[in-house]
């Protein structure tokens, strides 16, 4: 069965970006997946990014997977055998969270072949994705902020094991009362309507996405 696994990179569980997780998985589950979500800020999970350890580059040794020993490791000999891999993470201060970079880190590195960088090692191909969520209001203003190469990057990489894609939703809805704090700068009523319509039709294209991903896997 083709397995599915889904990154969230948040600290809420059931927040934008793990309500967008959630609808792709609904999506991959549709398409015959089997389908597991991973919440990378679980507190029962301790790790840390890259070791610089350089165990991915002894001769003869273990190669295309991280090998430091520690909770993310599991989870990331799942995601090298994983036939879709979908990540998700919120826009915090114009990078993914440092859940999710340090999960980033791990995965990619080791494809990297210090002895030709032509030939990424790559157990297998993975079709996958990356979700971002964020206040920046739409395109244009990602754009203006760099965030193609300070979001994009990171999840473009992915691309070193298969076609991978990214999807943004803009401009979402932060709190569950815009009163109680301080943000003179978003107008509740705006980022409701945001909420209602906007949010909406992310959810779905994430339905989609998640369909799409397993197909895509198949051919």
């Amino acid at each position: 069965m083709t397995k599915a696994l889904f990154i969230n990179g948040s600290p809420r569980k059931n927040g934008n970006t793990a309500q967008l997780l959630k609808r792709a998985m609904d999506g991959a589950r549709e398409a015959g997946a089997e389908v597991e979500l991973v919440n990378l800020y679980d507190r029962s999970l301790n790790y840390k990014g890259c070791m610089s350890c350089f165990a991915c580059k002894i001769k003869g040794g273990k190669k295309g997977v991280c090998s430091f020993k520690d909770d993310l490791q599991p989870i990331l000999q799942k995601a090298v055998e994983a036939d879709v891999l979908v990540c998700g993470s919120p826009n915090y201060c114009g990078y993914p969270s440092a859940a999710l970079r340090a999960f980033m880190e791990r995965m990619e590195f080791p494809a990297v072949n210090y002895s030709d960088y032509s030939k990424p090692v790559v157990l297998k191909r993975i079709c996958s994705a990356t979700i971002y969520t964020m206040n920046c209001p739409n395109e244009e203003v990602y754009r203006q902020m760099n965030y193609p190469i300070l979001m994009d990057t990171a999840a473009q990489q992915l691309g070193v094991f298969g076609p991978t894609e990214i999807l943004c939703s803009f401009d979402t809805y932060q709190f569950p009362n815009y009163d109680r704090y301080d943000a003179a700068t978003f107008d509740a009523t705006h980022k409701a309507e945001v909420r209602d319509t906007q949010f909406s039709n992310d959810m779905e294209k994430a339905y989609k996405l998640g369909k799409r991903l397993v197909k895509r896997c198949h051919e």
